[in-house]
C-alpha cells in the first residue's frame, strides 16, 4: 500500500500550488492514476442507495409520519460507510450515464450533467411503485489553511405513493476547524 502512495504527496502539493496561482479550487487537482479505484464517482454515489429497497419500502408502508421520517433518516445514514475509502473514484465524462437495478428490481438512472463543478443527476424508482427518489449531487472539496471539507451538495427528494415528500442532504465532512453545514432534512408535506 505504501508503494502505491509513493510520490503522491509531492504531486498533490505541486498541483495545489499551480491551482492556487490560477485561482482554482482543490477539485481541479489532477491526481496520479495509481491512487484511483476501478469505479467512477457515479458508481460510488449509487452505493449510497444500497439500502433503499429495505428502508424506503418500509417507510412507504407505514402510515405514521414520525416512523416514516425515522426510516428515511436511517436509510440516509445506513450506507455512508460504503462510500468511505482511501482510493479516489474516477471522474465521469460529461454526459456519462449509469443505470442499474437492486436485488429487488428497483431501478436507478444517473447522468453526469456538469464537469466543473462535478454534478450528477439521478432517479431511483421502486419496482412496486411505492416511492421514487430524485435529485442531484455536486461533489465538493475545499482546502483551507487549517481544514479540508468534502461531501455531496444537492437535494435528495423522496416521493411516496401517498403524496408525501421528504427532502434531505448528506452531511459535509470537515477535517480541522469547525463544521459549518447547510444540510437539512425536511418534510415537504402530503
Amino acid at each position: 500500500m505504501l508503494n502505491k502512495q509513493k510520490g503522491v504527496l509531492a504531486h498533490v502539493v505541486k498541483q495545489l500550488a499551480v491551482n492556487m496561482l490560477k485561482g482554482l479550487s482543490i477539485s481541479h487537482i489532477s491526481m496520479p492514476i495509481k491512487i484511483f479505484e476501478a469505479k467512477s464517482s457515479i458508481q460510488r454515489m449509487c452505493d449510497l442507495w444500497t439500502n433503499a429497497p429495505n428502508y424506503l419500502r418500509r417507510a412507504a408502508d407505514t402510515t405514521d409520519p414520525l416512523e416514516r421520517f425515522k426510516l428515511v433518516i436511517t436509510f440516509a445514514m445506513s450506507s455512508i460507510y460504503l462510500c468511505c475509502g482511501q482510493n479516489k473514484p474516477f471522474n465521469p465524462l460529461l454526459g456519462e450515464t449509469l443505470q442499474g437495478e437492486f436485488y429487488d428490481g428497483s431501478k436507478y438512472y444517473c447522468e453526469h450533467t456538469s464537469h466543473h463543478p462535478p454534478i450528477t443527476n439521478f432517479l431511483l424508482e421502486d419496482v412496486q411503485g411505492k416511492y421514487k427518489m430524485y435529485g442531484y449531487y455536486e461533489i465538493v472539496g475545499k482546502l483551507g489553511a487549517t481544514n479540508l471539507v468534502s461531501g455531496l451538495r444537492g437535494p435528495n427528494t423522496i416521493e411516496f405513493h401517498d403524496g408525501t415528500k421528504i427532502r434531505f442532504g448528506f452531511p459535509s465532512y470537515k477535517l480541522g476547524g469547525t463544521v459549518y453545514g447547510d444540510r437539512t432534512v425536511e418534510a415537504i408535506g402530503s
